[in-house]
């Protein structure tokens, strides 16, 4: 079920005047049902494996409960780790790895030829995974109790607000929830209300009118050149961030209409002075679960030189894995892999800048500095856009070999300029990111909360105006839902 549907504009408040209207000792049957349900509405049949993982993690868990000792725990992490891993890689990357065997094998002449396998994706099984093993893996650590109510840890694992893109919740934060008896809060309603409508504008106005720009581009990139591809490049990671981020608001919004807190997975990362700094902000809830469970799980126990060269080895193998956790593509694994390269070699050349900074007086101008900064990592950001996406890596290496052609610049321009979907998309970007920037500044909600009644109608009444003009009901699908 789409967040930009009839069938959520119904199933939403149906939920929420149900949820108020029951014991608090009986919600949680009802979340639990409605969660399923809406699962069940995109294909009901990979209900089985969202049941499958639930299962699996909960008597794992309450295996590992059983023993004090870790090597008696193992056998039920490893179980756990098995089956969900298991599931991911049959259903995401099997058809990657059977085609990378198969083309080694008309490399090499060796026989090792096997079927293709294209089986459909869950929809948001990168995420519920990655969320029932942080879960197993914080139990056997000790840091998390198992839950013994499994029907609340089932709960847990498919909440509907953020089942199929997230944020990746971790047990501690959303577990204890469950168990609480919320009340109607007016001002928490508000407020999600608030978030829903801002996360339905920043997907349905700003990024699918981005993505009229952008599809084509990326679709046939043999008829754009120049220009047209070093202005999509940028236009794709913003294009991006509204859907991804517009996502986040309705989910974080929606389970605040009943009193859930649910992690913040974005944090202006257009604002970032480094790219460690925007994957601080972008997608905090995947990075930390990767910083958490991989990155720190890596070997770093050298000293000296040997320390420093093996943390960013761990860097660049952990943001690999970002990449690759996108999508069973060679462009996610390049574009993973740039990443944990920009961080490496910014960790390299950190004393240098340093000392550039200082001698050039950049240093004694902070300002120009921060500028600086959030300009080249957003340039740097831009170009792993040549690798982001379901297009093929053909696809790629045509835009990498077009960008170079700027004999058609002006035409290029004035087409763009004349287009109004261009020029609508540049006011929106720029009003989405000012926006955001007011809203983050301490007290500037509670101020705009105090405006007179008629002016917040307004500005609430003119969001609903673009949200219906640019079509509230499209079936456009969010992007990270092929994740």
């Amino acid at each position: 079920m789409l967040f930009n549907s009839i069938g959520y504009l119904i199933f939403l408040p149906l939920t929420v005047a149900a949820y108020y209207a029951l014991p608090g000792k009986w919600r949680w049957i009802l979340l639990l049902a409605a969660s399923y349900l809406f699962y069940a509405m995109w294909k009901v049949e990979y209900v089985l494996l969202l049941m499958a993982a639930t299962a699996v993690s909960y008597y794992a868990a309450l295996g590992m409960e059983a023993h004090t000792v870790k090597k008696r725990k193992k056998p039920w992490l490893w179980a756990a780790l098995t089956v969900n891993l298991g599931m991911l890689f049959i259903f995401k990357y099997l058809g990657f790895f059977t085609g990378l065997i198969s083309g080694l094998s008309d490399l090499t002449g060796l026989p090792g030829q096997i079927p293709y396998y294209a089986i459909l994706l869950p929809v948001g099984i990168s995420f519920y995974t990655f969320q029932t093993l942080g879960y197993v893996i914080d139990v056997y650590r000790g840091v998390t109790k198992p839950e013994k109510h499994a029907g609340i840890f089932a709960l847990y694992v498919t909440f509907f607000p953020q089942l199929v893109a997230g944020p990746i919740e971790r047990a501690r934060n959303l577990m204890p929830q469950f168990r609480q008896e919320h009340a109607f809060d007016p001002a928490a309603f508000a407020s999600g209300l608030r978030l829903i409508l801002w996360g339905l504008f920043k997907k349905i106005v700003i990024a699918d009118r981005i993505a009229m720009l952008v599809q084509p581009v990326y679709g046939q990139p043999e008829y754009f050149h120049g220009i047209q591809i070093a202005i999509a490049l940028p236009l794709l990671i913003i294009q991006v961030y509204a859907d991804f981020s517009g996502y986040t608001d309705i989910a974080i919004g929606s389970a605040r209409l009943m009193g859930f807190r649910l992690s913040r997975n974005f944090n202006r990362p257009f604002s970032a002075r480094s790219v460690a700094d925007f994957w601080n902000r972008w997608h905090i809830t995947l990075t930390t679960w990767l910083r958490d469970y991989v990155y720190f799980s890596l070997p770093s126990r050298f000293r000296g030189k040997t320390a420093a060269w093996r943390l960013n080895l761990n860097l660049i193998i952990t943001f690999t894995l970002v990449g690759f956790w996108h999508g069973a593509q060679w462009n996610f694994l390049i574009f993973g892999l740039i990443h944990g390269i920009y961080m490496a070699l910014a960790n390299i050349s950190k004393p240098m800048m340093e000392k550039f900074n200082r001698f050039s007086g950049l240093a004694a101008a902070p300002a120009l500095l921060k500028a600086l900064n959030q300009a080249s990592t957003f340039l740097l950001v831009s170009a792993t856009g040549f690798f982001f996406g379901q297009h093929s890596f053909s696809s790629t290496l045509t835009l990498i070999g077009n960008i170079t052609d700027f004999s058609n610049t002006g035409i290029a321009l004035k087409q763009m300029l004349q287009n109004n979907d261009f020029t609508l998309s540049l006011i929106l970007i720029v009003f989405m990111l000012r926006f955001e920037a007011l809203a983050s500044r301490p007290g500037w909600k509670e101020h705009f909360m105090q405006r007179p009644l008629p002016v917040r109608l307004a500005a609430y009444l003119a969001v609903l105006f673009f949200l219906l003009i640019f079509g509230i009901f499209t079936r456009q699908e969010f992007f990270y839902f092929q994740f």
